[in-house]
């Protein structure tokens, strides 16, 4: 009977990490690796819009997908990406995405948690392996 609730108790455990846990593959750079993001973590992405020279945040967290994405640039690059057409930060808010992808000649900087990478002159991708 104790061994059962063992057993029971380690896999109610076990769901709840895997419910918890986000892993991600990661590329870029020709380089490739794993991190092991958690829900509820924070991330940013930054980098310099070629165009207009001026620097890019994207901040996001970990929920089931990456969501909650908010931007921060001056107003010449927000109408770069934008045409003047909409708000840029009321977009990204709504969005949730299994896979973040970009690319930027001048570089990329990736947090998340306590990852870090940095990308230059190239792409970067990190994909989320399940989204439970």
């Amino acid at each position: 009977m104790r061994a059962r609730r063992w057993a029971a108790a380690g896999l109610l455990l076990a769901l709840g990490l895997a419910a918890a846990a986000r892993p991600a593959f990661v590329t870029g750079d020709g380089a490739e690796g794993w991190m092991l993001l958690w829900r509820g973590q924070r991330g940013e992405i930054r980098f310099v819009n070629s165009v207009t020279e001026k620097p890019v945040e994207i901040r996001f967290r970990v929920g089931r997908r990456f969501e909650g994405f908010s931007v921060a640039t001056d107003p010449l690059t927000e109408s770069y990406y934008t045409a003047g057409a909409y708000d840029l930060n009321e977009l990204a808010s709504g969005g949730a995405v299994e896979a973040i992808r970009l690319c930027s000649m001048r570089g990329i900087d990736l947090r998340v948690g306590f990852h870090e990478r940095h990308v230059v002159g190239g792409c970067l991708e990190v994909r989320l392996l399940w989204t439970l």
